[in-house]
C-alpha cells in the first residue's frame, strides 16, 4: 500500500531532527567530559606543585627542617586528600624519612577514595626532587590513586550534566515531533486537496468546487490555479462538445426534415416537381455535403500533421493570387481589398497554406460591413515569416476570443446558420499552422474590427 505524502514528510523530518538532536547531545557531552578530564590533570599538577614547593620552604641548612610547617602541611592534609586523594613523604638525600602523613591518615585516605569513586586497584607512587639553592635536597614521594576520579560534587555535577542532555534531548525530539507534523500538515494537505480535486476531474465531475485562492506557497498556489484552469478548460469543452452535437443536430436535421417533406408531398402528389423546388431540394443537399467536407477536412488535417508537402515559393506572389481569387466576393459589398508585401522566399505546404488564406479572407469579407476594407501585410524577419490579415468589421466579443479556434464554436450560431457557418473554419486554419510549428494570434475589438496574425518559422 502506497503511503501518503503526509506520512513521507513527517517520517523524514522526524528522523532528521533526531539524528540532528543525538548527534549535538553526544558531541555536547564528550565536550563536556574532555574539558573536566583536562581539569582533573591540571588540578593534580597543581597541587603537586604547590606541595613540592612548601616542603622546599620547609628546609632550612644543614639538613635541618621547620617543624612548624611540616606540621601545617599535616593539618592541610585533609583537605589535600579530600580535593585530590593524594598522600606525600619527605625523605633527604641520605634516605632518611623526614616528614610522612600516619598510618591513620592513610587508612582514612583508602576508605575516603572508596567511598568517592569506588574501590582502586593500586596507587601511583611519584618521586619529585626537592631543590633548596639549586641543588638536590631530597624527595618527596607522591601517593594518590591509579585513577584521578571526580570528587563527589564534581561527579554529582557531571550527573546533573548528563540528565539536563538527556531531558533537553527528549524535549526536543518532541519539539521536533510537534514541527515535523505541522510543516508536513502544511504541505501535504493544499496537495492532498489538488490531488483530490484531480481524481473529480478524471471521474468526469468537472463543476466540483473550485480551489481557493488562500495559498501562500508559490509553487502550491500556482499547482491549484493550475489545475482550476485545466478544470475550467475542460469544463468550455464539454459545454462547446455539448454546443456541437447540439448544432450538428441542428444543422443536420433542418435540411433533412426540408428534403423529407418536399420529397413526400412530391410522392404523394401534393407538389409538383418543378425546376424550382429541385433547385431548393439541391441546395439542402449541398449544405449538407458542405458540412460533411469540412468535418472531414478537419480530420484529414490533423491526421496529417506530419505529413506536410514543403515547397519554396515568393510569399508576395502567393498572396496576391490568394487575393486575386476574392475579387468577386469583395466587390459584391464593395470591400476594398489591400496587400502590402515585399518579395520574399518561404518554405511551407502551399496548399494548405492557401486554405488557411482562403479560410481568414472568406470569414473577413462574411462580417465586414459594404464599403469596409481588408488589407493583408507580410512582414519578413530573420527567423520568421508574419502574415496579418486585417479587417474593419465588426469585431468578436473579448470573453470569446480564447474559444474561436474550438472546432464548431460559433460566436454567434444563429448569425453564423445564416451565413452558411458550421463552426469549422478557424479549427482548420490552427490545426494547419500548428503543423508548420507556428502560432496565430487574434486581436479584436467590437465594432472596430478584427486581426488576425500568422508566426511561422523560416
Amino acid at each position: 500500500m502506497k503511503k501518503t505524502l503526509f506520512s513521507h514528510l513527517f517520517t523524514y523530518i522526524l528522523i532528521g531532527s533526531t539524528v540532528i538532536i543525538a548527534l549535538f547531545s553526544l558531541l555536547m557531552f564528550q565536550t563536556t567530559e574532555n574539558r573536566f578530564s583536562n581539569y582533573i590533570g591540571d588540578r593534580y599538577e597543581a597541587e603537586k606543585a604547590s606541595l613540592v614547593e612548601a616542603v622546599e620552604s620547609a628546609y632550612q641548612s644543614d639538613n635541618q627542617w621547620d617543624t612548624d610547617i611540616l606540621s601545617s602541611l599535616t593539618q592541610n592534609s585533609m583537605h589535600a586528600m579530600h580535593s585530590s586523594g593524594m598522600l606525600m613523604r619527605v625523605i633527604d638525600e641520605a634516605g632518611n624519612e623526614i616528614y610522612s602523613q600516619s598510618n591513620e591518615m592513610e587508612d582514612h585516605m583508602h576508605m575516603m577514595s572508596e567511598e568517592m569513586m569506588g574501590v582502586r586497584e593500586g596507587w601511583t607512587e611519584e618521586r619529585v626532587d626537592i631543590y633548596s639553592q639549586g641543588e638536590v635536597i631530597g624527595s618527596a614521594v607522591l601517593s594518590y590513586p591509579g585513577f584521578q576520579g571526580y570528587t563527589v560534587e564534581e561527579a554529582e555535577f557531571i550527573d546533573d550534566l548528563t540528565m539536563l542532555i538527556i531531558t533537553m534531548g527528549i524535549f526536543s525530539i518532541i519539539v521536533a515531533c510537534i514541527i515535523a507534523y505541522l510543516i508536513s500538515r502544511r504541505l501535504s494537505d493544499p496537495i492532498a486537496k489538488t490531488s483530490l480535486k484531480t481524481q473529480k476531474i478524471a471521474q468526469g465531475q468537472i463543476e466540483g468546487a473550485a480551489l481557493t485562492d488562500s495559498e501562500e506557497i508559490r509553487e502550491l498556489y500556482q499547482l491549484e490555479q493550475s489545475v482550476s484552469a485545466l478544470a475550467a478548460q475542460l469544463a468550455e469543452q464539454k459545454r462547446i462538445r455539448n454546443q456541437m452535437i447540439s448544432d450538428l443536430a441542428h444543422e443536420v436535421r433542418t435540411p433533412l426534415t426540408t428534403l423529407q417533406g418536399n420529397i413526400e408531398a412530391m410522392i404523394d402528389g401534393v407538389w409538383e416537381a418543378t425546376p424550382e423546388r429541385l433547385n431548393s431540394l439541391n441546395r439542402q443537399v449541398i449544405r449538407l455535403t458542405h458540412l460533411i467536407k469540412m468535418i472531414d477536412q478537419l480530420e484529414d488535417v490533423e491526421e496529417s500533421n506530419n505529413e506536410l508537402t514543403l515547397e519554396r515559393f515568393d510569399i508576395k506572389e502567393f498572396l496576391s493570387m490568394t487575393l486575386l481569387a476574392f475579387e468577386a466576393l469583395a466587390e459584391e459589398k464593395n470591400i476594398r481589398l489591400e496587400l502590402e508585401a515585399e518579395f520574399g522566399i518561404i518554405e511551407a505546404d502551399r496548399n494548405k497554406l492557401e486554405q488557411v488564406m482562403t479560410n481568414l479572407l472568406s470569414n473577413a469579407i462574411k462580417f465586414t460591413s459594404k464599403g469596409g476594407r481588408i488589407s493583408v501585410l507580410s512582414l519578413q524577419t530573420s527567423d520568421e515569416q508574419i502574415i496579418t490579415v486585417k479587417d474593419n468589421g465588426e469585431g468578436i466579443p473579448e470573453n470569446k476570443q480564447k474559444y474561436i479556434f474550438e472546432r464548431f464554436y460559433q460566436v454567434e450560431p444563429s448569425r453564423n446558420s445564416e451565413l452558411q457557418g458550421q463552426g469549422l473554419g478557424l479549427a482548420v486554419v490552427k490545426e494547419i499552422i500548428n503543423a508548420h510549428h507556428g502560432t496565430i494570434t487574434v486581436d479584436s475589438q467590437e465594432g472596430k474590427g478584427t486581426t488576425f496574425k500568422i508566426f511561422l518559422p523560416k
